[in-house]
């Protein structure tokens, strides 16, 4: 099943990363919104309601797992070039919310994922094959968008390639993006049912929501 078209393709490859609307439908979305507010025993109309709550958690809510579409997972295995039926839904879902912070927006700073010395992830062949993340609510500006840094995925591979054995482990490499120029980021913002897909060495970060409205999202790497 091919999903995306051959310029969506091209933009991934090029800048590194990649929204999609249209892989979960808007029913879909809208039930693992609402699915996700019951399992954290909570109101999205109550801000009392929101003190405590955790930043990320694993869930396996049926309506949550249902966000993972045959045309979704499509997209990831285009994206990364790799059979479909590798991409199997996941039985639990693992949420990372943002919820409105005082004080001023700002991003936090550019890192790549599995980057973590204690897990041991190499950096070559890649440890994932590609990452994504669904928007279950609409981000508004400054409201914790994801930010994304444009074509830092080429900058880090051939930094890590400039020097295979210092760069074997991620975690070094992670390290090593200081050095770069890799430009300005761009935030993303998504909407309810939107995916943001990114290659496993695209520069990325969270960023502080100074909005009234809480950020709902899915993350999941294959």
């Amino acid at each position: 099943m091919s999903v995306l078209t051959q310029e969506q393709l091209r933009l991934y490859e090029e800048q590194g990363y990649l929204l999609v609307s249209g892989l979960i439908p808007p029913e879909v979305a809208e039930q693992g919104e609402a699915a996700l507010w019951k399992a954290l025993g909570a109101k999205p109309d109550d801000p009392a309601t929101w003190a405590g709550l955790p930043f990320s958690g694993g869930y396996s809510a049926p309506e949550l797992t249902a966000c993972f579409t045959p045309e979704f997972r499509a997209a990831a295995a285009q994206l990364a070039q790799e059979d479909v039926a590798t991409f199997r839904p996941p039985e639990r879902v693992f949420t990372i919310n943002v919820f409105p912070q005082e004080g001023e927006w700002q991003p936090h700073g550019p890192h790549i994922d599995h980057a973590i010395k204690e897990h041991g992830h190499k950096t070559f062949p890649r440890p994932f094959r590609v990452a994504s993340i669904v928007y279950l609510n609409d981000i508004l500006p400054h409201g914790a968008g994801t930010m994304v840094w444009p074509g830092s995925h080429r900058k880090i591979e051939a930094l890590g390639k400039s020097d295979p054995a210092r760069y074997e482990m991620m975690w070094v490499l992670n390290s090593g993006i200081a050095q770069l120029d890799i430009g300005e980021p761009v935030e993303i913002l998504g909407q309810r049912g939107d995916v943001l897909f990114y290659h496993y060495l695209c520069a990325h970060s969270g960023s502080k929501n100074v909005t009234a409205r809480p950020r709902l999202a899915l993350a999941t790497k294959w």
